[in-house]
């Protein structure tokens, strides 16, 4: 297949896992010491007034992908001269971009911090600190996006991966450095997250001007160039801050409702959430490059197969992690943290869950981008995550409700926003809808279905144990590998990972 390398996705793929499974190991360690030194009302509230800084994570990838569409395309044509006039106009529109949300986070947010939050009036202090640095932290990572996405367009997953290993490394330095702080250690923590956030995101455009000459020299604005960039960015910056308002509004709510505990069962939800979600995030990762270049080859067919495997992929690959997860989540909250907040289990299971319905859009999303037609996706997609904030909001003013309801209201409209990818890439990809449903939807349904019955049946016929845990994780892989390999892979996939799997150099999965 022309431009589809498979064996470089694979390569990137397994280099990405790598750095995941020591950064999800530094973090979930980080967090357990974090809430233990914090305490419950205070690392609820580092989570809703700081959670811009993770929530972040969503603008960062639609950002990047969207400025890696613009680069991709370039690269596929071998324009290098056309590449550095992007570059100088995304860096130009990612700097005002930057000073757009400082304004608002000052007017705006701060309004929302000082009148609407449920703030303990001897924390207020500590929480304008905490805000004011986590939007610091936040913007460095904006500025960083254009220097970050050049290096995942030419596909240096190298320099991604080692950079983020040294970002979870100082995070975990940060923590032991609060058993000394001297100063309020969560004003303290925000400080070190700001320091972190600042040294990494730096390196990036250091790494860019050293080694890739298109990003040397003056950035210049390119009028009819910008506005077309501004126009894609635009709709993909409307899109991700509709998932982030969500997200933080959501805290907002779970604030001004139930109080800073329930933020504090939110916060270890999200650090679960957002740490097995990477699972997903390295491989659609090592994937988005080559389904733009695809495209712009006019290799139409191998985008829309690669857009096929990727889905289902995705899915199984985030399954085989969440299942047993799911199964066994109160043992694993009570290995993990000290203290468990109330609702942390069942807010985390309705997020996986939420989790793995997502995982399958990133493919959908890189294609209908490639195209350059995201104004409606980006709009529909959008005002699906929206919704959960708004009748949230209605239904916790009208009645008294448990704060689960906020995240099976989450699920559920995952359920629909996917479905309205599913359309939309019909429409503007001429993607064969009909095909998408029998090569991706159902063996992820059968395969949903089927795996979970014998790991179930363990984990009712034995007491709660660390080696009920282990057997259910065991039983867990093995089931989803064989769902997979029998009922999730047709014919051609089963052979190709054979192929994959004794070394062979062809390059076709």
């Amino acid at each position: 297949m022309g431009m589809v390398n498979r064996r470089r996705i694979a390569g990137n793929t397994l280099l990405l896992y790598l750095r995941m499974g020591l950064i999800m190991i530094i973090s979930l360690y980080a967090s357990r010491v974090v809430l233990d030194v914090l305490g419950e009302t205070d690392f609820g509230l580092y989570n809703v007034i700081g959670g811009i800084v993770v929530t972040f994570a969503f603008l960062n990838s639609v950002m990047n992908a969207a400025c890696n569409r613009y680069y991709s395309i370039e690269l596929g044509r071998g324009d290098y001269q056309a590449l550095h006039k992007v570059f100088g106009v995304n860096i130009i529109i990612f700097a005002v971009i930057a000073l757009i949300i400082l304004v608002l986070s000052e007017t705006v947010g701060l309004w929302i911090l000082e009148r609407k939050m449920n703030i303990p009036s001897d924390r207020m202090n500590a929480a304008r600190w905490v805000y004011q640095l986590s939007i610091f932290s936040f913007l460095a990572g904006v500025l960083a996006i254009p220097f970050k996405a050049i290096i995942t367009a030419k596909e240096k997953m190298k320099v991604y991966a080692y950079c983020s290993i040294v970002e979870a490394v100082l995070k975990l330095g940060a923590v032991f450095l609060l058993a000394v702080s001297p100063i309020d250690k969560l004003i303290f923590y925000a400080a070190l997250m700001l320091l972190v956030s600042v040294l990494t995101n730096a390196f990036y455009p250091f790494y860019c001007y050293r080694f890739y000459e298109e990003c040397r020299g003056r950035a210049e604005w390119n009028r009819e160039l910008g506005r077309e960039i501004i126009g894609f960015n635009g709709w993909g910056v409307i899109g991700s801050m509709a998932t982030i308002g969500r997200n933080q509004g959501i805290n907002i709510l779970l604030n001004m409702f139930y109080g800073p505990a329930v933020n504090a069962a939110r916060g270890v939800a999200n650090i679960v959430y957002f740490n097995i979600y990477q699972f997903v995030q390295n491989y659609v990762i090592a994937v988005n490059p080559q389904v733009v270049k695809a495209y712009a080859a006019g290799e139409r067919e191998d985008m829309m197969k690669l857009v096929f495997q990727t889905s289902k992929l995705a899915y199984f690959l985030l399954f085989v992690v969440v299942l047993p997860l799911i199964l066994e989540v109160n043992q694993v909250l009570d290995l993990w943290l000290v203290e468990v907040p109330a609702h942390a289990a069942a807010f985390t299971i309705y997020l996986l869950a939420a989790a793995l319905v997502d995982s399958m859009h990133h493919p959908l999303y890189y294609a209908v981008q490639a195209t350059g037609k995201v104004k409606w996706y980006n709009i529909l997609v959008g005002s699906s995550q929206l919704m959960v904030l708004i009748l949230s909001y209605v239904i916790l003013k009208l009645a008294k409700v448990e704060p689960e309801l906020i995240f099976q209201l989450v699920l559920i409209f995952s359920v629909i926003a996917q479905i309205l990818r599913i359309i939309i890439a019909g429409k503007y990809v001429q993607m064969n809808i009909g095909q998408y449903l029998l090569k991706v939807l159902l063996p992820v349904v059968l395969v949903s279905l089927v795996s979970p019955v014998l790991p179930w049946l363990v984990v009712r016929s034995m007491e709660p144990s660390l080696g009920r845990l282990f057997i259910t994780v065991g039983v867990s892989i093995a089931v989803v590998g064989v769902a997979v390999l029998l009922i999730g892979l047709d014919r051609e996939e089963r052979r190709n990972l054979m192929i994959f799997i004794k070394g062979n150099g062809r390059e076709q999965v």
